[in-house]
């Protein structure tokens, strides 16, 4: 009779905490504000744990090695007094979309790396079909970026892609499919990460469902449209099938990327932060400071203006992580197929530092990887390319120049990487003013001087 009632009293407690207050670890990034929780450093998963039994509370793991959580349902003053040695910023969801493009949006469950295709190069005249290539002078270019990882946060990566796959960067520690037995191999607390990770959704499966991230890692790195045809891709999710995020959530992809060995980070989406955000992006700055220590160049959007469709004054009006004022990063406005400013790209002559080519009205988009309609190991002739335009694809290009770079000068340091875009570039009178380098990329310029 006290066993049965001993079950009893368990059953209730089991059935209280169920019906919680979001007690718990989340794994998921919040999709409104009102879903969004306080950003704590110097504090444990296990003092999560304690917490969030404690106060009823739940919490996410931004990065369980550098002691950052995120804790939800609990005001600053409150969980000050629990973690009186931390340091606390308020966790920002976006209201507008981080990225631009019109793509279609996918549902379908988690597929994982189905293996490398075979490698499909360029075309003989590849100009004819992806005329960035000729734009910046990519046939020039002495080798393939074999040497350098570029990590894409962005909406995922469509990594079965016949032309993404062979250059996916994998983690054999921990693979993810049929080989994955569900545990943390490597200790970099994400486990089977074997293609990247996806942190908007809490897995390891960073599928893109928007289109734009596959589109961004096309353009650096696909085999037959990339600047660097064999340079590395690391998929990193951030952001939602409506291309929104958190600020907690692409700081945690920044740290992941330079944890796994990132040599680039390309960044192609942004937001507006005037002051009264200063101190809630103190958590993408100091990922991106985190960077710096590292040796890793982090290269960004500059945007593409506001509803008018006109672009803005980056000095003036910031947008991150673009304005982040740290010299690992690059800032990147678009041109048009005459190497002329865009309408629609930001600007700025104290922070904007490189144009590339992005797409224009009159001559259309930059071709490149879209998602394919097949989710196995699709066949050659099931690999779609799609034509985007914006700063988001004049920044893969750079991101793919800095590729380049990296393999032809392997000891060079992002200073060095970032100097010789710089001073590498076309320069071009009609950019005074507008852009800080002057110049539009140019692969064989930089690779030869």
């Amino acid at each position: 009779m006290k066993r049965n009632s001993n079950l009893t009293v368990l059953c209730c407690l089991l059935l209280l905490i169920s019906c919680g207050k979001g007690i718990g670890e989340k794994n998921s990034a919040p999709r409104s504000q009102n879903e969004a929780g306080i950003i704590a450093s110097c504090t444990s998963k296990a003092q999560a744990e304690q917490l969030s039994a404690k106060l009823g509370i739940s919490f996410r793991v931004i990065n369980e090695k550098r002691k950052i959580i995120e804790y939800i349902g609990i005001s600053m003053d409150e969980l000050k007094k629990h973690l009186p040695r931390s340091n606390f910023k308020v966790n920002k969801v976006f209201n507008e979309v981080l990225v631009e493009g019109d793509f279609n949006v996918q549902s379908y469950g988690d597929y994982p790396y189905y293996g490398a295709h075979s490698i499909q190069g360029r075309p003989s005249n590849p100009g004819r079909y992806f005329s960035h290539l000729d734009q910046v002078n990519a046939a020039s270019a002495d080798n393939h970026g074999e040497a350098a990882v570029i990590a894409v946060i962005d909406t995922g990566v469509y990594y079965n892609h016949p032309h993404l796959s062979p250059n996916i960067k994998t983690n054999s520690n921990d693979p993810h499919g049929t080989n994955e037995d569900g545990r943390d191999s490597d200790g970099n607390g994400f486990v089977d990460d074997y293609v990247g990770w996806d942190f908007y959704n809490g897995d390891a499966y960073p599928l893109d469902d928007h289109g734009h991230g596959t589109h961004v890692a096309g353009l650096a790195a696909s085999t037959v449209s990339g600047i660097a045809p064999q340079a590395k891709i690391l998929p990193i999710k951030v952001l939602g099938a409506d291309g929104r995020g958190d600020l907690g959530t692409i700081a945690a992809g920044i740290l992941y990327a330079i944890d796994q060995g990132a040599d680039i980070i390309n960044m192609s989406l942004g937001g507006e932060g005037g002051s009264q955000i200063n101190d809630e992006i103190r958590s993408m700055i100091n990922s991106v400071k985190l960077a710096k220590e590292k040796d890793v160049l982090v290269i960004a959007a500059a945007g593409n203006g506001g509803s008018d469709g006109l672009g803005d004054c980056n000095d003036n009006a910031p947008v991150y992580p673009a304005n982040i004022n740290q010299d690992n990063v690059i800032s990147v406005a678009a041109v048009d197929s005459y190497n002329g400013l865009t309408s629609y790209s930001n600007f700025g002559g104290a922070t904007v530092d490189i144009a590339a080519p992005g797409g224009d009205s009159y001559s259309g988009g930059l071709l490149s990887a879209a998602i394919p309609s097949c989710y196995g190991p699709c066949d050659q002739s099931e690999a779609p390319y799609v034509s985007q335009m914006g700063t988001s694809m004049a920044t893969p290009l750079v991101s793919g120049l800095a590729a380049l770079v990296k393999t032809k000068f392997p000891s060079f340091t992002y200073k060095q990487i970032k100097e010789k875009i710089m001073n590498g570039g076309v320069k071009l009178e009609d950019l005074a003013g507008l852009i800080r380098s002057e110049s539009v990329i140019d692969v064989g310029l930089t690779l030869s001087n």
